[in-house]
């Protein structure tokens, strides 16, 4: 009997790992403009039912790590407010109906960019809910250092599409910072871990 796959549900407050990859094991992204494109929609669709802590888009794959608000504000088209949410399913079913329509619209105007037809993504993005604080801090390090894993770069801190460089910044940003200074206590402990991290990685990569 064929096993079925089961998907974790999105729940208000609650942090998780997403991730998908391109149908078929091809590409997502063709150029630097798709990119910035899919971060747009990230932010037009998903800030305001997530708060987006980490990301690293890559060309066949990308990674997410976000925490799915606790309430919500119902806003109509004229941003007056219609309804507030708390139910945590209620919330999450929510949070997964704008991932449904972020995906859908950068599929169709990839799909019109490179002439293609049929899907874009994997059908059913990943989702891991993460209850370890230790395994929510070393996800910020393994999704900043996908780029250099997969021989995208030398070194993940210059990687153009992730957030690592997010965090050494003042300038605005769609990524919630805070709870990642507050887990590592500033920027310098944020370094400092990516950094501890990363030679390790490289370490293993040399003797292997």
């Amino acid at each position: 009997m064929p096993s079925v796959e089961t998907i974790t549900p999105l729940v208000g407050g609650g942090y998780y790992h997403i991730y998908n990859r391109g149908a078929n094991k091809g590409n997502i992204f063709f150029q630097p403009e798709n990119y910035q494109y899919f971060l747009a929609l990230l932010k037009k669709y998903l800030l305001d039912s997530v708060e987006v802590l980490a990301y690293c888009l890559l060309p066949y794959h990308f990674h997410l790590l976000l925490r799915i608000r606790e309430s919500l504000d119902i806003m109509d088209a004229k941003r007056q407010l219609v309804t507030s949410i708390t139910d945590e399913a209620e919330i999450g079913r929510f949070a997964s109906e704008k991932f449904r329509r972020l995906f859908i619209s950068y599929s169709q105007a990839i799909n019109r960019q490179e002439k293609r037809t049929g899907g874009l993504f994997n059908r059913n993005f990943k989702r891991i809910l993460l209850e370890e604080v230790d395994h929510l801090k070393y996800l910020f390090f393994y999704i900043h250092y996908n780029p250099q894993k997969h021989g995208f770069c030398k070194d993940f801190k210059t990687y153009k599409f992730s957030s690592f460089q997010a965090y050494l910044s003042n300038n605005s940003s769609s990524v919630y910072r805070k709870i990642g200074l507050d887990l590592f206590d500033g920027v310098d402990g944020f370094v400092r871990f990516h950094n501890y991290f990363q030679s390790e990685h490289d370490y293993l990569h040399l003797e292997s």
